[in-house]
């Protein structure tokens, strides 16, 4: 992107450093603006870079790239990052219930159709559904949660067991989303489903780095004024220019730039932006996030490589569990992620972060040698990993968007809220904003 040479040069500050505001900055720089971007951690990258306590290497929070969005992939391009990307083919995990194994595709197709117990008329079901889902390629898009709202009134558990039947909700959908996204499929929409999965069909490959996820961000904000440790209290708004409210360095300092751009979670604006209009307000008082509880456990041994998912009915606290090979400078590790349920009781007990004996106990039946293998662990709370697309959400969403595009603001807002709950939604949301600062100010 090059500079609009009809844009006067505008002082913004982004706040936030994940992948949305990092990108919103990029692009807005790229058009000749002078931007900061203030980040209360010591680090950048938000929910997309990786943490390490002693040997154990961790994610923040996103761990795939999906390969369905043409301006993030264009973006890895244009940061030189495509020699970093490593493909991992045909993921998936195995599944059991009852005595019977099988194994689920993150990329849906005809293997989907060996999956046991499915009945015949359930896999004819699949079949016609499979090409519905490649008619909707053309109009939905994969970075955009509200190009399927027509799907954002019913739960996605009840479209898929009223459309494909229960046992395909039961053996394939529900464990693939309790284990990938700790979303239960009767607590979210089936939009999240549509506007995504047109565009897996015939996949067989996502992506990761070849350093962690943390490289993209990492890349980004080497090309940025980036300042970390600068929590941002307030950021005001009303006649003229925002205020920011800011510390640095134990400091309070206030700033007037000419826009702002929040880029931070969703269900956090409410309390930090000072003068909502009504209905902006009521929309951000329902943006909801879930929260996760994972074990990792360091091994004193190699290991194979595997992943599990579990059905509900399946005792013990886990909903994935992953074992991960050593690499150079990592020793070989389990990645134990607990149900929706077990994080509920855990962030409901006197201990929230004590939840690593019952996932050892479930391990133990999984890895006969893990007692004796165990070196260390580290319990890690994510706090608000995913934004939850209930039903409705789809529609408020697409209401806000509409509001917000409807006139020139001295706040704007990105995020993966405002765009669809994947790495690639949040990088498309912080171009969006770029895209509708030029727009607003030419």
């Amino acid at each position: 992107m090059t500079r609009n040479p009809r844009m006067q040069s505008k002082a913004i500050i982004v706040v936030g450093s994940g992948i949305s505001g990092l990108t919103a900055a990029y692009r807005l720089q790229q058009q000749g603006h002078r931007v900061t971007v203030l980040e209360e951690q010591g680090r950048f990258g938000g929910r997309m870079g990786e943490g390490r306590i002693r040997d154990i290497q961790f994610a923040y929070g996103a761990r795939l790239l999906y390969p369905f969005s043409k301006p993030t992939i264009g973006l890895v391009r244009e940061l030189g990052l495509q020699p970093s990307l490593v493909p991992i083919r045909k993921l998936g995990a195995d599944c059991g219930q009852g005595g019977e194994n099988w194994r689920i595709e993150l990329m849906p197709g005809v293997q989907s159709l060996l999956t046991p117990g499915l009945s015949l008329a359930e896999r004819a079901r699949f079949i016609a559904f499979g090409a519905r889902l490649l008619a909707l390629r053309t109009r939905t898009n994969p970075d955009d949660l509200t190009s399927a709202v027509e799907y954002d009134d019913e739960t996605l558990a009840s479209f898929i067991a009223r459309v494909l039947g229960p046992r395909v909700l039961e053996r394939m959908v529900e464990p693939t989303f309790r284990g990938t996204r700790s979303w239960n499929p009767e607590e979210i929409s089936a939009a999240f489903f549509m506007s995504t999965t047109p565009h897996l069909i015939g996949q067989d490959t996502v992506y990761g780095f070849r350093k962690g996820m943390g490289e993209m961000p990492q890349a980004l904000a080497a090309l940025l004024d980036v300042r970390l440790n600068c929590p941002v209290t307030a950021i005001e708004t009303g006649e003229g220019k925002p205020r920011v409210t800011y510390l640095a360095q134990g400091r309070q300092v206030t700033e007037e730039p000419d826009l702002v751009v929040a880029a931070v979670e969703g269900s956090l604006v409410r309390g930090l932006v000072h003068g909502l209009e009504a209905e902006d307000r009521a929309f951000f008082e329902g943006v909801r996030y879930n929260s996760l509880g994972i074990v990792h456990y360091a091994l004193g041994s190699d290991i194979a490589p595997a992943m599990r998912f579990f059905t509900r009915d399946t005792k013990g606290p886990l909903s994935t569990y992953q074992q991960v090979p050593a690499r150079p400078g990592r020793p070989a590790q389990i990645y134990a992620q607990l149900t929706p349920e077990a994080e509920r009781e855990a962030l409901a007990s006197a201990n929230p972060l004590g939840f690593d004996g019952p996932v050892a106990e479930q391990v133990k039946d999984l890895l006969p040698a893990f007692e004796t293998n165990r070196a260390d662990s580290y319990n890690q709370r994510i706090a608000r990993k995913l934004p939850i697309f209930y039903p409705g959400y789809a529609r408020k969403l697409r209401a806000f968007l509409d509001r917000q595009a409807s006139q020139p603001r001295r706040v704007y807002y990105c995020g993966d809220y405002l765009a669809q709950a994947l790495v690639t939604g949040a990088v498309s949301s912080g171009m969006a904003v770029a895209q509708a600062i030029a727009r607003d100010w030419a």
